[in-house]
């Protein structure tokens, strides 16, 4: 049994509590939010940019708290899931890790890449599990795409173009997503899904040159970066800018030698794979989203003591720093070597 301390009940953390609460040997130990109306199953914030789970949650067993240090001297738990704003990351991630707790933590990793490196850094030493929401890398529409491309079955990817539109982020509470200081607006915040991504399928590059909108506090509400690899092409483009009536949506053209692989959202097909052949196929997708299969690998990993090979501190603090990059690159209209 894995027992969960549940720290941030906004959006995130009402979709956690869905997933902890739907797994076999899974206890939700104890809540904590500062605001006290939220600790009630009444008070969860549904709100935001894909829809959370709709069954009802048993907190019949978990402790409530409104002061983090409090629950962590309190334990009661092996575990804490921090879905907190992301300016918090460093201070309480490291906090539960020094604390003895295995830590999941939302993405990005951190505000800034050297307090990302500071996480990795306390959870090499303290041997606790530190897991962090890359969902994407879970997400059954990109590991099949994935799949697809290290088979080789329709040779090199030769171009791939990523995008992640929403309109603005106002489901946040207290509006802390449309504060730049607690959030990199959409320019870390939205666009870290799209770096993690193509680190994980390509490596890191060796320049990235970005365009943007400013916000007028040193980030960017839409980013569009180039991202230069000496064999192929790749580009990414998004933000959360766009009108508020227009849906989100995440998208994504790999161009391979004999095929084209279009995946997006809004589509009946959200996967379809164009052969040179003249065949379209539309693919089978497994069951479920990035965000359960995030949390079952991270309960897995607290079983067994061991760091997730997809989603360590280590691997998200690359993800940071690149996007760090890009947004300087942004700010200085010019072209950046990443090493």
């Amino acid at each position: 049994m894995i027992r969960i301390a549940a720290t941030g009940l906004g959006f995130m953390g009402h979709m956690h509590l869905g997933v902890y609460a739907s797994l076999p040997d899974v206890m939700i130990a104890a809540l904590c939010d500062r605001l006290p109306g939220r600790l009630e199953a009444g008070g969860l914030q549904t709100q935001g940019n894909f829809a959370t789970t709709s069954e009802p949650i048993d907190l019949s067993a978990a402790v409530t708290y409104t002061d983090f240090d409090t629950m962590l001297a309190a334990g009661g738990f092996d575990a804490v899931d921090l879905s907190i704003p992301t300016d918090l990351h460093a201070e309480f991630a490291v906090k539960s890790l020094r604390a003895g707790y295995h830590v999941f933590v939302e993405k990005p990793l951190a505000l800034t890449y050297d307090s990302a490196k500071e996480i990795a850094r306390i959870a090499d030493e303290s041997g606790r599990v530190c897991s962090v929401g890359q969902c994407l890398r879970f997400w059954p529409l990109y590991t099949e795409v994935k799949k697809i491309i290290d088979s080789g079955r329709y040779g090199s990817v030769r171009h791939a173009e990523f995008g992640r539109y929403s309109p603005p982020a106002d489901w946040a509470s207290e509006g802390w997503l449309g504060d730049s200081r607690r959030s990199g607006n959409a320019s870390l915040d939205l666009h870290i899904h799209d770096v993690d991504m193509i680190l994980h399928l390509f490596g890191p590059p060796q320049s990235v040159r970005s365009v943007g909108v400013p916000d007028g506090q040193g980030y960017f509400s839409h980013l569009s970066t180039v991202y230069r690899y000496p064999d192929l092409s790749v580009t990414s483009t998004g933000g959360w800018g766009l009108a508020a009536g227009y849906p989100f949506n995440m998208r994504a053209l790999y161009v391979l030698e004999m095929a084209t692989i279009e995946m997006d959202i809004s589509r009946d097909s959200p996967l379809v794979v164009y052969t040179d052949d003249g065949d379209e196929v539309a693919w089978e997708l497994p069951e479920g989203d990035g965000y359960r299969h995030e949390i079952i690998d991270f309960i897995d990993c607290c079983s067994r003591g061991t760091a997730s090979p997809l989603v360590n501190p280590s691997i998200a603090a690359e993800s940071v720093r690149i996007a760090e990059l890009e947004i300087r690159s942004a700010r200085e209209n010019r072209e950046i070597a990443t090493a």
